[in-house]
């Protein structure tokens, strides 16, 4: 585990791309923690950005505080335990989807009723296209109760 500061040149760059994203204005401290192809940002020690590629978004736990409205993709209460072990998003399981996600970008994974977050994931296919029919439509990147989530919450 691999644990530093951030310059400030990189950290502008991460919190102005997460504001772009969600409209969060986070400010703080920044550390980078690395987890083999991910990577979390500590805000003041808090886990609350999540890496992966050249791309950055907020965390599970990221979402659980600021809850930001966009990205968000609404799956029925059968597919909360695969998602939460891994699975990837199934469009049978999704009964709502932010038109304005692209493929390929991030969004985030919320259950039905309470709105619970439960994953992070990249859409594989365009919001508008997530409801309905058969097939992925999300890919699981980090979810609750993963490695990443283990690290920081269940010591």
């Amino acid at each position: 585990m691999k644990r530093q500061k951030l310059r400030k040149k990189e950290r502008k760059r991460i919190l102005s791309e997460i504001e772009r994203r969600t409209g969060i204005n986070l400010e703080g401290e920044l550390e980078r923690v690395e987890f083999n192809d991910k990577v979390v940002y500590l805000v003041d020690g808090e886990p609350v950005i999540l890496g992966y590629g050249d791309k950055v978004y907020l965390s599970v736990y990221g979402i659980m505080k600021f809850n930001p409205m966009n990205d968000r993709v609404v799956v029925d209460e059968g597919a909360v335990k695969f998602i939460i072990n891994g699975a990837d998003v199934m469009r049978p399981g999704i009964v709502h989807a932010d038109e304005g996600i692209k493929k390929g970008e991030f969004c985030h994974v919320v259950a039905e009723k309470k709105l619970t977050p439960l994953a992070i994931g990249i859409a594989l296919v365009d919001g508008s296209e997530m409801v309905g029919g058969k097939g992925k439509a999300v890919k699981n990147i980090h979810h609750l109760d993963d490695k990443i989530w283990r690290f920081f919450f269940k010591k």
